[in-house]
Protein backbone atom coordinates (compact mmCIF):
# COMPACT_ATOMS: atom_id res chain seq x y z
CA UNK A 1 0.00 0.00 0.00
CA UNK A 2 1.63 2.90 -1.10
CA UNK A 3 1.90 6.33 1.41
CA UNK A 4 -0.77 7.95 -1.04
CA UNK A 5 -3.56 5.10 -0.55
CA UNK A 6 -2.87 4.83 3.09
CA UNK A 7 -3.72 8.38 3.86
CA UNK A 8 -5.94 8.86 1.49
CA UNK A 9 -9.13 10.09 3.25
CA UNK A 10 -7.58 13.27 4.91
CA UNK A 11 -5.05 13.76 1.88
CA UNK A 12 -8.88 14.06 -0.07
CA UNK A 13 -9.97 16.21 2.70
CA UNK A 14 -6.97 18.63 2.62
CA UNK A 15 -7.14 18.80 -1.11
CA UNK A 16 -10.81 19.38 -1.11
CA UNK A 17 -10.39 22.54 1.57
CA UNK A 18 -7.51 23.98 -0.51
CA UNK A 19 -9.67 23.31 -3.42
CA UNK A 20 -12.85 25.74 -1.96
CA UNK A 21 -9.97 28.35 -0.93
CA UNK A 22 -8.83 28.38 -4.68
CA UNK A 23 -12.27 28.34 -6.12
CA UNK A 24 -13.36 31.63 -3.55
CA UNK A 25 -10.31 33.57 -4.93
CA UNK A 26 -10.60 32.66 -8.18
CA UNK A 27 -14.41 33.38 -7.81
CA UNK A 28 -14.08 36.62 -6.39
CA UNK A 29 -11.52 38.10 -8.38
CA UNK A 30 -14.08 37.17 -11.44
CA UNK A 31 -17.61 38.28 -9.29
CA UNK A 32 -15.21 41.59 -8.51
CA UNK A 33 -15.88 44.01 -11.57
CA UNK A 34 -20.08 43.31 -11.65
CA UNK A 35 -20.47 43.51 -8.33
CA UNK A 36 -18.47 46.57 -8.18
CA UNK A 37 -20.12 48.01 -11.18
CA UNK A 38 -24.23 46.96 -9.70
CA UNK A 39 -22.80 48.58 -5.98
CA UNK A 40 -22.49 52.04 -7.86
CA UNK A 41 -25.80 52.12 -10.20
CA UNK A 42 -27.50 51.03 -6.55
CA UNK A 43 -26.04 53.76 -4.60
CA UNK A 44 -27.43 56.53 -7.24
CA UNK A 45 -30.87 54.85 -6.59
CA UNK A 46 -31.36 55.76 -2.69
CA UNK A 47 -34.60 58.05 -3.31
CA UNK A 48 -36.28 55.92 -5.92
CA UNK A 49 -39.43 54.33 -5.09
CA UNK A 50 -39.08 50.49 -2.84
CA UNK A 51 -40.68 49.14 -6.03
CA UNK A 52 -38.37 50.65 -8.54
CA UNK A 53 -34.95 50.03 -6.24
CA UNK A 54 -36.49 46.26 -6.29
CA UNK A 55 -36.80 46.16 -10.19
CA UNK A 56 -33.42 47.87 -10.56
CA UNK A 57 -31.72 45.59 -8.00
CA UNK A 58 -32.84 42.07 -9.36
CA UNK A 59 -31.72 43.50 -13.04
CA UNK A 60 -28.45 44.60 -11.26
CA UNK A 61 -27.72 41.31 -9.77
CA UNK A 62 -28.21 39.28 -13.48
CA UNK A 63 -26.25 41.83 -14.63
CA UNK A 64 -23.46 40.91 -12.23
CA UNK A 65 -23.92 37.26 -12.49
CA UNK A 66 -23.79 37.28 -16.53
CA UNK A 67 -20.52 39.48 -15.81
CA UNK A 68 -19.45 36.97 -13.75
CA UNK A 69 -20.04 34.02 -16.30
CA UNK A 70 -17.99 36.69 -18.90
CA UNK A 71 -14.63 37.28 -16.43
CA UNK A 72 -14.64 33.64 -15.01
CA UNK A 73 -12.87 32.55 -18.59
CA UNK A 74 -10.64 35.11 -18.10
CA UNK A 75 -9.66 34.67 -14.54
CA UNK A 76 -9.55 30.44 -14.67
CA UNK A 77 -8.04 30.69 -18.18
CA UNK A 78 -4.99 33.22 -17.18
CA UNK A 79 -4.60 30.91 -13.76
CA UNK A 80 -4.82 27.73 -15.66
CA UNK A 81 -1.65 29.51 -18.30
CA UNK A 82 0.13 30.75 -15.47
CA UNK A 83 0.50 27.50 -13.38
CA UNK A 84 0.31 25.40 -16.41
CA UNK A 85 -1.88 22.93 -15.12
CA UNK A 86 -3.02 20.65 -17.48
CA UNK A 87 -4.48 16.86 -17.42
CA UNK A 88 -1.43 13.83 -17.65
CA UNK A 89 -1.50 11.59 -20.50
CA UNK A 90 -1.03 8.02 -19.82
CA UNK A 91 -1.99 5.45 -16.95
CA UNK A 92 -1.85 5.71 -13.46
CA UNK A 93 -3.09 4.59 -10.18
CA UNK A 94 -5.80 6.54 -8.21
CA UNK A 95 -3.53 7.51 -4.95
CA UNK A 96 -1.07 8.57 -6.93
CA UNK A 97 0.32 12.80 -7.93
CA UNK A 98 -0.74 12.08 -11.42
CA UNK A 99 -3.71 11.91 -10.05
CA UNK A 100 -3.56 14.47 -8.34
CA UNK A 101 -2.98 16.72 -10.77
CA UNK A 102 -5.40 15.30 -12.98
CA UNK A 103 -8.04 16.39 -10.80
CA UNK A 104 -6.75 19.71 -9.99
CA UNK A 105 -6.64 20.46 -13.22
CA UNK A 106 -10.27 19.47 -13.66
CA UNK A 107 -11.50 20.84 -10.71
CA UNK A 108 -11.14 24.56 -13.00
CA UNK A 109 -13.39 23.21 -15.92
CA UNK A 110 -15.66 21.90 -13.24
CA UNK A 111 -15.70 25.16 -11.29
CA UNK A 112 -17.24 27.33 -14.91
CA UNK A 113 -19.09 24.43 -15.54
CA UNK A 114 -21.19 24.34 -12.34
CA UNK A 115 -21.62 27.99 -11.64
CA UNK A 116 -22.24 29.34 -15.48
CA UNK A 117 -21.23 27.43 -18.42
CA UNK A 118 -24.86 26.97 -19.52
CA UNK A 119 -25.02 30.56 -20.00
CA UNK A 120 -22.02 30.61 -22.45
CA UNK A 121 -23.18 27.37 -24.28
CA UNK A 122 -22.81 27.73 -28.15
CA UNK A 123 -21.14 31.31 -27.42
CA UNK A 124 -17.44 32.41 -28.92
CA UNK A 125 -16.67 32.18 -24.58
CA UNK A 126 -16.68 28.83 -24.36
CA UNK A 127 -14.60 27.98 -27.32
CA UNK A 128 -12.08 30.65 -26.13
CA UNK A 129 -12.13 29.19 -22.16
CA UNK A 130 -11.89 25.67 -23.87
CA UNK A 131 -8.70 27.38 -25.52
CA UNK A 132 -7.52 28.96 -22.50
CA UNK A 133 -8.00 25.11 -20.83
CA UNK A 134 -5.39 24.36 -23.70
CA UNK A 135 -8.50 22.32 -26.15
CA UNK A 136 -7.05 23.02 -29.74
CA UNK A 137 -10.00 24.46 -31.71
CA UNK A 138 -10.47 25.40 -35.35
CA UNK A 139 -12.74 28.20 -36.69
CA UNK A 140 -16.41 28.24 -36.63
CA UNK A 141 -16.65 25.61 -34.28
CA UNK A 142 -19.60 25.18 -32.41
CA UNK A 143 -20.05 23.65 -28.83
CA UNK A 144 -23.25 23.30 -27.36
CA UNK A 145 -22.10 20.86 -24.08
CA UNK A 146 -20.91 21.72 -20.77
CA UNK A 147 -19.91 17.83 -19.86
CA UNK A 148 -16.15 18.22 -21.26
CA UNK A 149 -13.34 17.26 -19.58
CA UNK A 150 -9.29 16.87 -20.06
CA UNK A 151 -9.67 19.93 -22.74
CA UNK A 152 -6.05 20.01 -23.35
CA UNK A 153 -6.35 16.69 -24.59
CA UNK A 154 -9.08 16.90 -26.75
CA UNK A 155 -8.60 18.71 -30.47
CA UNK A 156 -11.44 20.19 -32.72
CA UNK A 157 -11.05 20.97 -35.89
CA UNK A 158 -12.82 23.77 -38.82
CA UNK A 159 -16.66 24.01 -39.02
CA UNK A 160 -17.32 21.72 -36.43
CA UNK A 161 -20.41 20.56 -33.81
CA UNK A 162 -20.61 19.53 -31.00
CA UNK A 163 -23.68 18.86 -30.29
CA UNK A 164 -26.49 19.42 -27.26
CA UNK A 165 -25.45 17.32 -24.10
CA UNK A 166 -22.70 15.31 -25.34
CA UNK A 167 -20.47 13.93 -23.14
CA UNK A 168 -16.75 14.87 -24.65
CA UNK A 169 -13.77 13.49 -22.16
CA UNK A 170 -10.23 12.02 -22.58
CA UNK A 171 -10.46 9.52 -19.31
CA UNK A 172 -11.59 6.59 -18.07
CA UNK A 173 -11.49 4.60 -14.92
CA UNK A 174 -10.28 1.04 -15.55
CA UNK A 175 -9.10 -1.79 -12.40
CA UNK A 176 -7.72 0.77 -9.52
CA UNK A 177 -6.44 3.07 -12.50
CA UNK A 178 -6.84 6.17 -15.03
CA UNK A 179 -6.35 5.94 -18.67
CA UNK A 180 -5.96 9.01 -20.30
CA UNK A 181 -5.84 9.44 -24.11
CA UNK A 182 -5.78 11.89 -27.16
CA UNK A 183 -9.83 12.45 -28.87
CA UNK A 184 -8.99 13.68 -31.90
CA UNK A 185 -11.91 15.06 -34.43
CA UNK A 186 -11.50 16.68 -37.85
CA UNK A 187 -13.05 19.61 -39.61
CA UNK A 188 -16.79 19.59 -40.00
CA UNK A 189 -17.67 16.71 -38.03
CA UNK A 190 -21.07 16.62 -36.72
CA UNK A 191 -21.38 14.95 -33.04
CA UNK A 192 -25.11 14.28 -32.41
CA UNK A 193 -26.99 15.37 -29.40
CA UNK A 194 -26.23 13.47 -26.02
CA UNK A 195 -23.57 11.42 -27.74
CA UNK A 196 -21.13 10.01 -26.01
CA UNK A 197 -17.03 10.11 -26.72
CA UNK A 198 -14.70 8.34 -24.69
CA UNK A 199 -10.82 8.36 -24.61
CA UNK A 200 -8.45 7.75 -27.91
CA UNK A 201 -11.23 8.60 -30.06
CA UNK A 202 -10.47 9.74 -33.86
CA UNK A 203 -13.30 11.18 -35.85
CA UNK A 204 -12.33 11.94 -39.40
CA UNK A 205 -12.91 14.94 -41.26
CA UNK A 206 -16.63 15.57 -42.25
CA UNK A 207 -17.76 12.38 -40.20
CA UNK A 208 -21.53 12.19 -37.92
CA UNK A 209 -22.05 10.45 -35.35
CA UNK A 210 -25.34 9.94 -34.64
CA UNK A 211 -27.54 11.49 -31.42
CA UNK A 212 -27.61 9.01 -28.33
CA UNK A 213 -24.38 7.16 -29.70
CA UNK A 214 -21.59 5.69 -27.77
CA UNK A 215 -18.15 5.70 -29.03
CA UNK A 216 -16.37 3.45 -26.77
CA UNK A 217 -12.37 3.83 -26.18
CA UNK A 218 -9.89 3.93 -28.79
CA UNK A 219 -12.92 3.69 -31.53
CA UNK A 220 -11.18 5.49 -34.82
CA UNK A 221 -14.24 6.73 -37.41
CA UNK A 222 -12.92 7.32 -40.94
CA UNK A 223 -13.74 10.46 -43.03
CA UNK A 224 -17.39 11.00 -44.29
CA UNK A 225 -18.28 7.94 -42.42
CA UNK A 226 -21.84 7.79 -40.00
CA UNK A 227 -21.77 6.07 -37.22
CA UNK A 228 -24.84 5.62 -34.75
CA UNK A 229 -25.70 3.27 -31.81
CA UNK A 230 -24.88 2.03 -28.38
CA UNK A 231 -22.08 1.51 -28.34
CA UNK A 232 -21.17 2.92 -32.02
CA UNK A 233 -21.04 1.19 -35.21
CA UNK A 234 -20.85 2.40 -38.67
CA UNK A 235 -23.58 2.60 -40.67
CA UNK A 236 -22.49 4.02 -43.88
Amino acid sequence: MSLLERYATPLQVAMTVGLYVQIAILGGIATAPGAYLALGVWERTTGWSPLARVLVGCCLGWGAYLSYAMCVVFVVGAFRVVTRAAAPLGTFPYYSFQAIRWASYNSLILMVRYTCMNFIRVTPFLTLFHRFMGMRIGRRVQINTTVVSDSNLIEIGDDSIIGGDVTLVAHAAEHGRLVTARVTIGNRVTVGLMSVIFPGVTIGDGAVVGANAVVTKGTAIGAGEVWGGVPARRIR
